[in-house]
C-alpha cells in the first residue's frame, strides 16, 4: 500500500498547492515526488507535533497538506491534530503507514491498534482504511479532493490486490468482495483479504459467508448494517443470520464498535454478533504479521472457526427466535 500511495502523491504533486510533510520517515522512498516538487517535501525531524502545528499553519494558508508518518507516531501529535486539524477542519490529510500489527517485530511503540478509536471521536475528521494497493492509491486520491481532515491508514509492503484494475473507489460507501447468505465477516484493511480466506475455509464446510469491505471508517455509511441483514427491507426475511467483525485493532472502540453502535441504533435488526480484535491488551509478543496474527486469534482459521461457531449458535440454539424481532 505505501508504494500505491507514493504513485499516488506524485501524481498529486502537479498541484503546486500541495505540499508533503515528513517526520524523518520516507525520506529516500519518497525522492520521486522531491525530484519533481523541489521544495514541498519538507522533512521536519522527530517532532510530530512541531510537524502537524506546521500542517496545520499551511493549510491555513491555502494549502493543501499530506502528513506522512508510521502510523503510531501520529498519537503522539493528538492534540494538535484535535485543536490545529479538525477544530477548523483544515485542509490536512494524516497518512500513517504501517498500521496495525505491521511492524511487528518492533514491538508496542511500532504498533498502531488504538488508531481508529482515537480518530473516531475527532469531529470533522474522515478515516479511510483501504484493504489493497488499488484501493490505497484510489484513496489518497480521494483524500485529495475531500475537503478537511482525513486519516488514511495504510499498510505497508507485500499486500495483494483483491480488486480488479477497473474498481471505483467512493468515499464513504462499502462493497461486498464476496457473496454469501450465513454470516457476514465485516473487515477492513487488509484484514479483508484474510477474511476473504476465513470465507474460503468455511465454504469448506458448508457455510456461505459474504465478505464485506469497509473503506471508509468515519462517515460509516449509515445503511451499511440495514444493506446486508435487510436489503429488502424489514418485511423480508433477513439474508445473513450473524455478523463478524474483523479488524487488526484493538475490539475498543474500532470497527466492530461502529458497527455495533448502528445494530444498537437500528432497533429492529436483532442479529447475532460479534467483534473479532486485539481484546484490550497491549501484545508483548515480537516477530513477523504472520506470527503476531496467530498468536492474537487473527488468523484465518481462527476467524472461520468463529465465524462457524456463531453460525451454529444461531441455527441450532431453540432459545433464539430470531424472526421474532423483526
Amino acid at each position: 500500500m505505501r508504494n500505491a500511495f507514493i504513485r499516488a502523491i506524485t501524481e498529486i504533486g502537479k498541484d503546486e498547492n500541495v505540499v508533503l510533510l515528513i517526520n524523518d520517515t520516507g525520506q529516500f522512498i519518497l525522492k520521486d515526488f522531491d525530484t519533481n516538487y523541489p521544495g514541498r517535501l519538507i522533512n521536519i525531524g522527530i517532532a510530530e507535533q512541531n510537524m502537524v502545528g506546521l500542517a496545520a499553519g499551511l493549510a491555513s494558508s491555502g494549502k493543501t497538506v499530506f502528513v506522512y508518518s508510521i502510523a503510531s507516531f501520529l498519537a503522539r501529535a493528538y492534540e494538535q491534530i484535535k485543536v490545529d486539524v479538525c477544530y477548523p477542519a483544515l485542509n490536512v490529510k494524516i497518512i500513517g503507514v504501517g498500521a496495525g500489527l505491521a511492524y511487528g517485530a518492533m514491538g508496542i511503540t511500532h504498533h498502531a491498534t488504538e488508531d481508529i478509536a482515537i480518530f473516531r471521536a475527532l469531529p470533522n475528521m474522515t478515516i479511510i482504511s483501504p484493504c489493497d494497493p488499488i484501493e490505497a492509491e484510489q484513496a489518497t486520491i480521494a483524500a485529495y479532493n475531500h475537503p478537511g481532515p482525513a486519516y488514511l491508514r495504510l499498510g505497508l509492503t507485500g499486500e495483494p490486490n483483491l480488486h480488479s484494475p477497473n474498481y471505483k473507489f467512493e468515499l464513504g460507501n462499502f462493497d461486498v468482495l464476496r457473496k454469501g447468505h450465513d454470516i457476514a465477516l465485516i473487515s477492513t484493511g487488509r484484514m479483508v483479504g484474510i477474511a476473504l480466506s476465513a470465507a474460503q475455509i468455511l465454504e469448506e464446510k458448508h457455510v456461505s459467508a459474504m465478505v464485506v469491505n469497509v473503506h471508509t471508517i468515519k462517515p460509516l455509511h449509515p445503511n451499511i448494517v440495514m444493506s446486508i441483514v435487510y436489503p429488502m427491507g424489514f418485511d423480508f426475511r433477513r439474508t445473513v443470520e450473524a455478523i463478524l467483525t474483523v479488524a487488526e485493532h484493538n475490539i475498543i472502540g474500532g470497527l466492530g464498535s461502529a458497527i455495533a453502535e448502528q445494530i444498537a441504533h437500528y432497533f429492529k435488526c436483532a442479529v447475532l454478533f460479534k467483534r473479532i480484535g486485539i481484546y484490550d491488551k497491549f501484545c508483548t509478543e515480537h516477530g513477523s504479521w504472520s506470527y503476531l496474527q496467530k498468536e492474537l486469534g487473527l488468523s484465518a482459521q481462527h476467524i472461520a472457526d468463529e465465524a462457524l461457531a456463531l453460525w451454529i449458535y444461531c441455527r441450532y440454539d431453540s432459545s433464539i427466535e430470531r424472526d421474532s424481532f423483526a
